[in-house]
């Protein structure tokens, strides 16, 4: 064969090649997006509990108020007065920042890499241990009140289940899904003056939906509960009742959530009543919810939570205080003793616990935050050991992937210089794309979808996008190489094609060395996934169109040297 014709047959395989990577770059991004979505925790080992400790209050009220930022919770009369009347703090959400993954950290304790619940899609039960399970189990009352949506995760002794609206229902009919379950919360404060009683209000979560985040809508409505929670303290008795007001989650200006955006993750949390100390604290994570309530009513602590009880804001002797907090970390290195186990690695709770067990035990002012820093250190480390032997195992295959498409450069040895332009296009097309994405103030985040009836339709436009940004790279390339030879011009454009593969597969490939492309016992950095999803959605237009663009280009080339020797003959 001669040298044309094996170039010829070269740029066909590249060709067929691509088309092969469009069609599996389409299968990694569902893979990647059902790992996610169907994560089964491998963390959800039965463990004994801890023995119930003295209760510091009779009845605990825990107000969840779905979707509240934090500077919304501020411009609120009824909660800045509970606020001085009791302890004041933020606590920082998890991700993802979505409601059924955030109710369950609030009720177990337990992160959502623990507890497996990742989207608002979930079926059942949840299979984590949680709040209302051990207060039945103990033979104390827990309810809820509010979205139909708790029931189910966590069947609850009793639920008052208010009528929840479509996700786009109008303002009022928000606004009468929180009369609603104010009606039912006081219904069920006058039944239930011991436990647990959960209420939660949710028509702050849908006017931010449907109106933004710093709406008149939003903030309407957040006055409105604002309102509602004067009501709910009206009914309690602070000598024997606790309140605990909080969010879920919070919102961006635009109102979706689920990201990593700090008026996401940081939510409020004011507590005020019995066994409460006042002050202002400084911030905490969302998983100190649970075991700070169990800690509240005498309760076992949730057997998968990784909070601690908020030993500081209890009103409680230092030999109460160090009872539950012994407790605590009792019940922390048994989860971490699981935990160890799950990920192979040596133990390391016991050796934490008993450098601080003494400590506990009086009670010492700061021995459970220093206890816990240590112990949540290993346990990262640990996480971090096995991340890292895994990336170790993967490296060459990631190397292979990186490294062997550069095969393809061994056509312009000796002639270096003619990349120049066909890489100079793909560039180009990168331009173009970013534009297109950030330009509309998109970014890597969950929080881009108000409505889940988004998500497919984003997905849909972005593929459009970079179908678009190539068309337009590849054309402007196509009409400036008419002159070419058609070898030429086909060698042009399957290189503009090719780098701008390659340059998405190597982004792709450096998150597939860091944390793989299925998640089976720890989840990724989501804004990275979030990419590692839109470069894989890049690469499918890319592998279909680059046949469809050399074409393109020889059809051009064609006909310009046809109208150009036509031209010519008429000029003559």
């Amino acid at each position: 064969m001669t040298t044309r014709a094996v170039k010829i047959a070269f740029f066909i395989i590249v060709l067929l090649l691509l088309a092969v990577a469009g069609y599996e770059a389409k299968n990694l991004a569902l893979m990647g997006w059902n790992s996610v979505v169907e994560y089964n925790s491998p963390y959800l080992f039965p463990l004994p509990r801890t023995a119930p400790t003295e209760p510091l209050t009779e009845r605990v009220v825990l107000v969840v108020i779905d979707g509240l930022r934090l500077d919304a919770s501020q411009q609120m009369d009824a909660l800045n007065e509970l606020r001085r009347l009791g302890a004041d703090l933020v606590l920082r959400a998890g991700q993802p920042s979505l409601s059924y993954p955030s109710w369950t950290v609030i009720t177990s304790g337990a992160w959502q890499e623990i507890s497996g619940i990742t989207t608002n899609w979930y079926k059942g039960a949840v299979r984590v241990d949680h709040i209302f399970q051990v207060a039945k189990d103990a033979g104390k009352p827990a309810v809820v009140v509010g979205a139909p949506g708790w029931r189910k995760l966590f069947d609850p002794a009793d639920a008052f289940a208010a009528h929840e609206p479509e996700e786009t229902a109008p303002p009022e009919k928000w606004t009468r899904f929180d009369e609603e379950t104010l009606r039912l919360a006081l219904e069920a404060l006058d039944r239930y003056d011991t436990g647990l009683v959960l209420i939660h209000f949710g028509g702050t979560d849908g006017m931010a939906h449907n109106f933004g985040g710093v709406s008149t809508e939003y903030l309407n409505q957040v006055r409105a509960v604002d309102r509602h929670l004067e009501q709910l303290a009206s009914h309690m008795d602070w000598d024997r009742d606790t309140l605990i007001v909080t969010a879920d989650h919070g919102h961006i200006d635009a109102g979706g959530h689920g990201g990593w955006e700090e008026s996401v993750l940081n939510v409020p949390l004011v507590m005020v009543g019995k066994g409460v100390r006042r002050g202002a604290y400084a911030p905490r994570v969302q998983a100190d919810l649970a075991p700070t309530v169990a800690a509240l009513l005498g309760l076992p602590y949730p057997t998968h939570s990784q909070g601690v009880p908020l030993l500081e804001l209890l009103e409680a002797s230092a030999e109460t205080k160090g009872v539950k907090g012994l407790n605590a970390a009792l019940q922390l290195a048994g989860f971490y003793d699981g935990y160890a186990s799950t990920l192979s690695v040596r133990p390391f709770a016991g050796e934490v616990l008993n450098k601080y067990r003494a400590d506990l035990a009086r009670g010492e002012e700061g021995a459970m935050a220093k206890f816990w820093e240590e112990l949540n250190g290993s346990a990262s480390r640990a996480r971090t050991g096995r991340l890292w032997r895994e990336r170790l195992l993967r490296l060459p295959i990631a190397l292979a992937v990186a490294l062997l498409p550069l095969l393809y450069l061994l056509i312009f040895r000796r002639r270096w210089r003619y990349l120049a332009v066909p890489v100079g296009f793909a560039l180009l097309y990168f331009v173009l794309y970013n534009l297109l994405f950030f330009g509309k103030g998109y970014t890597w985040s969950l929080s881009l979808f108000n409505y889940e009836e988004q998500i497919e339709a984003f997905f849909t436009a972005r593929l459009v996008d970079a179908a678009f940004a190539a068309g337009a790279a590849g054309l402007l390339l196509a009409l400036i190489s008419w002159k070419k030879s058609p070898l030429e011009a086909t060698e042009r454009m399957v290189t503009f094609s090719f780098a701008v593969w390659y340059s998405l597969l190597l982004q792709v490939d450096l998150f597939y060395w860091l944390y793989s492309i299925k998640f089976t016992w720890a989840l990724p950095d989501l804004k990275l996934g979030f990419k590692y999803y839109m470069d894989l959605l890049q690469m499918i237009p890319i592998g279909f169109l680059a046949t469809i663009l050399t074409l393109l280009a020889l059809l051009i080339g064609w006909g310009m040297r046809r109208l150009r020797c036509q031209v010519e003959r008429s000029g003559t």
